[in-house]
């Protein structure tokens, strides 16, 4: 292996196990973050690491405060925003796959909506017996990266994973998406439909909806139980 190689592949275990350790809130918010010290963790030098926690910061995922770094808090006005750019961008997306689907993309959707449909009827006979979550959080990245290529904004597609990945780390963040799967379902299924059938406002009011009523379940449980 190259000194190249070596060094990228280094980047690659820094960024990923850092990053995995945000997401899973093993650094929790507000957590100062030492070059050294993770570079002694994960074995490597600490230029890696800089760059790792580089790349992360311009993700949103790390913070620079009076020159030194640390995990990013996430406020209840940063949710605010990350949702009003969310169903800027979504709505822009499905817009455009109403309009650019063909005959072979309906298909496609039409097989996702059918699964999504199944998963809801062994939801509503089976409950907590099968890990319902698990197999939605499967069905619905497929079904946006299905809208993503449709559309043809690969752009889009990462800016709306990357906000989807500062807001999913919060703990409320994971029990709105738990708590509203059969929402979701038909939410999703309503979007689906709207792109099938040509109609780009439609299926932009129904990204809307989805988007708005998930941004209210979240603050309904912050609220509720005053956890983030």
């Amino acid at each position: 292996m190259s000194k190249d190689e070596a060094g990228n592949n280094s980047y690659e275990v820094a960024y990923n196990r850092i990053k995995q350790q945000i997401l899973n809130v093993e650094i929790p918010p507000g957590e100062g973050l030492s070059e050294l010290r993770l570079s002694q963790e994960l074995g490597i030098s600490r230029t890696p690491v800089r760059e790792a926690l580089r790349i992360l910061e311009q993700e949103g995922l790390v913070v620079s405060h009076n020159g030194r770094k640390k995990v990013s808090i996430l406020t209840s006005e940063d949710l605010k925003d990350i949702f009003e750019l969310k169903i800027s961008i979504e709505g822009l997306i499905v817009e455009n796959a109403a309009r650019m689907r063909t005959e072979k993309d309906i298909k496609i959707l039409r097989s996702i909506s059918g699964d999504m449909e199944g998963l809801a009827r062994r939801m509503s006979v089976q409950k907590e017996k099968f890990d319902y979550f698990s197999e939605w959080k499967v069905i619905n990245s497929e079904f946006h990266n299905t809208l993503y290529r449709i559309a043809g904004n690969k752009r889009a597609g990462a800016l709306v994973d990357n906000l989807n990945l500062q807001w999913h780390r919060w703990r409320m963040g994971v029990m709105a998406m738990e708590w509203r799967v059969e929402r979701n379902i038909h939410e999703h299924e309503a979007i689906a439909t709207a792109i099938i059938d040509g109609t780009p406002e439609v299926a932009r009011l129904a990204m809307k909806n989805h988007l708005e009523d998930l941004y209210n379940t979240v603050v309904s449980i912050i609220k509720t139980f005053g956890i983030q």
